[in-house]
């Protein structure tokens, strides 16, 4: 039980760094096309 909820606890820090990842990387795109 505990090993499951700490799959899915990695699982979601995972996808929230990912999702961190990209919305840098797409802001600092657009800020280079707005300059």
């Amino acid at each position: 039980m505990i090993l499951s909820m700490l799959t899915i606890i990695s699982y979601f820090g995972f996808l929230l760094v990912l999702l961190i990842f990209t919305s840098v990387l797409f802001i600092g795109l657009s800020s280079i096309q707005l300059i």
